[in-house]
């Protein structure tokens, strides 16, 4: 007895020590990962502020080359913008959908350099490039109505620019969906709010805060065109095509009486800097079915849209999720 009694104890032992070895193992993994993600995200902040040294012109003609390389290889945003397009204009002839598509990944290209010098400027650099804003008055009279605004601004041009544009009329709150890499997450968030901007997480306390702002008859920025969570959205037409649309958008207006402004930004060409259009959404937006209320908000998107689709985001994946839990569009045309 005594001699299987040893062998099971040495067994125990043995298969302890594996498993005190494994996890140091994977902690030594992990670490090596979270190590590997903080050196890239220095790296892309790195590359940030050195396109941020340079001017307008030379950022946007570096983004062009971004964007012609996204156009010229089989990359995942050229797929997903092909199936967008196809989605959203169908009756496109095909030479004319692949201009589109080419224009839109050069815009892209342009969106993504110009972070650069958006975030290495000051307040008053950035509002440099701004070049005219359309329906500025909707916006003074919203402010002096003090009921709140919800300002509603989809991915059109370089939205970063209103975070320049609205913080100077007035103290804003954006709601904002952290990023992974964590070193580049928190020096995105220092940027913005050196910008005069508010951020609050996509959490239970960012959403009470956003009530709270516009409760106090503050101004909200929000950006109503990316999918939430599906309990938190409704099926509504977005070009005709059911999209999984936010409710909070609907809810913020109906539960505090705030006024809701559309805001998109257009970017002119030769590096002439931004156009800012403001209009008025349809009223249907205050409407207390959430679904009545999201259809209005995103046929206010296609309007905005409708200003320049080259110059609309889409590369993302907005009709990822489907209705009866259906295949994606994305999964059917074998995209990643």
């Amino acid at each position: 007895m005594l001699l299987p009694g040893l062998c099971l104890l040495s067994l125990r032992r043995l298969s302890c020590a594996c498993c005190i070895r494994q996890a140091a193992g994977t902690l030594q993994a992990l670490q090596r990962s979270c190590m590997l993600k903080s050196l890239l995200g220095y790296i892309l902040i790195g590359l940030i502020k050195l396109v941020g040294l340079t001017p307008l012109k030379t950022a946007q003609k570096l983004g062009r080359g971004i964007g012609w390389l996204l156009w010229s290889f089989r990359s995942r945003a050229r797929e997903v913008a092909r199936v967008n397009l196809g989605l959203c204009y169908p009756d496109m002839a095909p030479e004319q959908c692949d201009r589109l598509l080419r224009d839109a990944l050069l815009h892209s290209g342009m969106t993504a350099a110009e972070m650069g010098p958006f975030w290495g400027y000051s307040q008053q650099e950035g509002l440099k490039l701004l070049n005219k804003v359309h329906g500025g008055e909707l916006l003074d009279r919203a402010l002096a109505d003090e009921r709140g605004v919800l300002l509603l601004i989809p991915h059109q041009g370089n939205w970063e620019l209103t975070n320049n544009f609205i913080s100077g009329q007035s103290p804003v709150t954006f709601m904002y969906r952290p990023l992974k890499n964590q070193v580049f997450n928190d020096w995105m968030v220092k940027r913005r709010e050196m910008l005069g901007c508010n951020l609050v997480p996509t959490t239970g306390a960012g959403v009470k805060r956003l009530f709270e702002v516009l409760q106090s008859g503050g101004v909200v920025g929000f950006l109503p065109d990316q999918e939430p969570k599906r309990r938190s959205g409704v099926f509504v037409p977005f070009m005709s095509v059911p999209a999984l649309t936010p409710k909070l958008p609907g809810e913020l207006l109906r539960k505090t009486g705030a006024i809701a402004l559309m805001v998109c930004v257009v970017r002119l060409p030769d590096a002439q800097g931004f156009d800012i259009h403001i209009s008025e959404p349809p009223s249907d937006i205050y409407a207390d079915d959430p679904e009545v209320s999201a259809a209005a908000m995103n046929l206010a998107i296609e309007r905005c849209i409708a200003l320049c689709p080259e110059q609309y985001q889409w590369e993302y994946k907005r009709f990822k999720h489907r209705p009866e839990h259906a295949l994606s569009p994305y999964a059917k045309a074998g995209v990643p």
